[in-house]
């Protein structure tokens, strides 16, 4: 894999982090329901937990801590 093609994965889980932040924080998708804010949350929960298994992203020493700390967040506003 490429470092730049890295970079743009990491680069597109961050991005991916904003919109969880920005749905929670009812800067996006304002005109939907509760449930469908949450059923996006849930998507891209599920798609953020499928990419962190694999270990490209702590073996290029990438930091993990606000991906992962937007995943619990998310998971908790899923689940409420």
């Amino acid at each position: 894999m490429a470092v730049n093609e890295l970079d743009r994965d990491y680069l597109h889980l961050l991005h991916l982090c904003d919109q969880i932040e920005n749905i929670i924080g009812g800067l996006k998708q304002t005109g939907a329901t509760d449930d469908e804010k949450k059923s996006s949350v849930g998507n891209i929960i599920m798609y953020l937990e499928t990419e962190i298994l694999d270990d490209k992203y702590t073996t290029a020493g990438k930091d993990m801590t606000r991906i992962n700390s937007v995943i619990a967040t998310g998971r908790t506003y899923w689940k409420s």
